[in-house]
């Protein structure tokens, strides 16, 4: 502040205390809406403050750390690039939460729910011991088709499924041909061996099991503490549906869960795992699903 600026602001200050000190004083209270003295004139207007002009050079650094208009400049241009740069980073992660690359995309920028705990698994049956009851790792686990309603992409889908379960588990799947079993029939069978795994499509008005919004039931029969047989029973007018819309990763997911409880998985309360009750945006299994299938294929030989 200049000098002069310094004498305006004293020469204000003493004006207005010397009106203040004229207004009339009282001892005591004053009735409501009595009389007030008016001032002998206007309060004297503060001075204004002059702001004069300040050298600076574009790109440099001015008087007292202020920044000249050259590096404002170039800091308002960072400004509005950055935000640019982020409005556009959060469109891509909203428009890419409509599509598969979602959780990779997220993944990356560090948003986003993680994709579970590796201990959220939850076994079909356990022995007296708290042991899972599980699959011979050391006998292929032997399966046939009934293609009848099936999709016509069902092999793929059907092959691409048992190779991520018998990778997660060292599970061994013996394809033993096609069949015209029923879904009906018992698959432990009259003699010493179970019959294959059946895996098959049915529709819902013939297989009460299906009812509702269910796409799949699977399970698995056990002798001795061993599961030797059972079988996947799919929505067949679901899969044409998913099929029709090109939803082969969605086909893969469902029976991915399916094979998950025919090898001992039973449901989870956790949306990151496949093994949640219903399909949701999880489409591969989870760490906790990972977990729990690699006991499965851990165990003994019989």
């Amino acid at each position: 502040m200049s000098r002069e600026s310094r004498r305006e602001q004293r020469r204000w200050q003493r004006e207005l205390e010397a009106e203040l000190r004229a207004l009339p004083t009282y001892e005591g209270e004053t009735l409501d809406g009595g009389d007030v003295a008016p001032l002998s004139r206007r309060l004297p207007t503060p001075p204004r403050r002059r702001l004069g002009r300040r050298s600076h050079r574009p790109g440099r650094t001015g008087q007292l750390g202020r920044p000249g208009r050259g590096r404002v400049s170039s800091e308002r241009r960072r400004t509005v690039l950055t935000v640019a740069v982020t409005v556009a980073v959060i469109a891509a992660v909203f428009t890419a939460s409509l599509t598969p690359l979602a959780t990779a995309l997220r993944g990356v920028l560090g948003l986003g729910a993680d994709r579970g705990d590796s201990s959220t698994y939850r076994f079909l049956a356990t022995d007296a011991l708290g042991q899972p009851v599980r699959w011979s790792s050391c006998d292929p686990i032997r399966y046939v088709v009934n293609p009848t309603n099936a999709p016509d992409g069902w092999r793929d889908t059907l092959d691409a499924s048992l190779a991520a379960v018998s990778d997660a588990t060292g599970l061994q799947f013996d394809d033993e041909g096609v069949s015209s079993a029923s879904t009906t029939t018992s698959r432990l069978g009259p003699g010493d061996r179970p019959d294959p795994v059946l895996v098959s499509w049915a529709d819902p008005r013939d297989e009460p099991e299906l009812e509702g919004d269910i796409v799949g039931v699977a399970g698995a029969a056990s002798i001795g503490g061993i599961y030797q047989t059972g079988s996947v029973i799919l929505d067949a007018p679901a899969f044409d549906e998913m099929e029709r819309r090109g939803e082969e990763g969605l086909q893969r997911a469902v029976l991915m869960h399916e094979l998950g409880h025919l090898v001992g998985l039973d449901h989870v309360d956790d949306r990151r795992q496949l093994m949640y009750p219903s399909t949701t945006v999880q489409m591969t299994f989870g760490p906790g699903d990972l977990t729990g299938l690699r006991i499965l294929g851990e165990g003994p030989c019989a």
